[in-house]
């Protein structure tokens, strides 16, 4: 039995229903763009502690809320399913 290919849209879809996920899409781009930024101006103004610093909290803190707010979400779902 072979073992399933992992392929780009894995990124972007919901495991479990195989429909695109908006957040997904939008998070990517945006991270994306935020990583073009920081190499533009890298190579045209130089590196900079600030701009590691901020570049990495802002990548952190959004990988950080997100995982909160699907726990959360799961939770509520499941507490859901035991009142019913």
């Amino acid at each position: 039995m072979s073992e399933r290919r992992w392929c780009f849209m894995d990124l972007v879809t919901d495991k479990t229903t195989g429909r695109l996920r908006e957040s997904a899409i939008s998070s990517i781009a945006g991270k994306s763009t935020l990583t073009w930024a920081v190499i533009y101006t890298t190579l045209h103004t130089g590196l900079t502690e600030w701009l590691v610093f901020a570049y990495g909290a802002i990548v952190i803190g959004h990988e950080s809320i997100s995982r909160v707010l699907n726990q959360r979400q799961q939770t509520l779902e499941h507490n859901q399913e035991k009142k019913s």
